[in-house]
């Protein structure tokens, strides 16, 4: 049997990750691994790094149950990428507990999300002003880290067609 493809989502926020996501999952027959955070940050309420290392956690625990599910592909809608630049961001660190996490990881594709569409307010979003320098964070670490990635620009539907042309679909 052979292990699952894997397509990430990342970029800054309201760049159209989930959406895409979702879309491309439908597509594809995925199964769809959703943010941690949505379940387990309370909006407006204050968090701290212990809090992110668990949405980690968390995180890689449902990637590995929906690879472990055996599906021809995965997408996620976020991955340790996206927590390890917040973390940087927010508290200028990188914890040994999720660095292990990282290094264990499934190859994966990962979709870049250009930050073109509107902004939507969410109580979960801190962002606004700066989502071009954080995408431009996101492509230089892919790029310094060689790893396999995609960026995506226009509609949703644009955008999944450009991932299913990726992935030869």
């Amino acid at each position: 049997m052979k292990p699952p493809r894997l397509i990430v989502m990342t970029g800054a926020e309201s760049s159209g990750k989930t959406t895409l996501g979702e879309c491309l999952a439908e597509r594809l027959g995925a199964l769809f691994v959703p943010e941690a955070s949505r379940d387990l940050l309370t909006p407006g309420a204050p968090y701290d790094e212990h809090d992110i290392i668990r949405i980690g956690q968390e995180q890689v625990r449902r990637e590995e149950a929906a690879v472990q599910a055996t599906p021809d592909w995965v997408v996620a809608d976020t991955d340790l990428l996206v927590l390890r630049i917040w973390l940087a961001e927010r508290f200028g660190l990188w914890p040994d507990t999720l660095g292990i996490l990282w290094q264990k990881a499934a190859p994966r594709l990962y979709v870049l999300t250009a930050p073109e569409m509107p902004w939507e307010p969410d109580p979960l979003r801190e962002n606004s002003h700066d989502r071009e320098r954080l995408h431009a964070r996101y492509r230089e670490w892919l790029v310094e880290n060689n790893s396999a990635f995609i960026e995506v620009r226009g509609s949703v539907e644009e955008r999944v067609d450009q991932v299913l042309a990726q992935i030869g679909l």
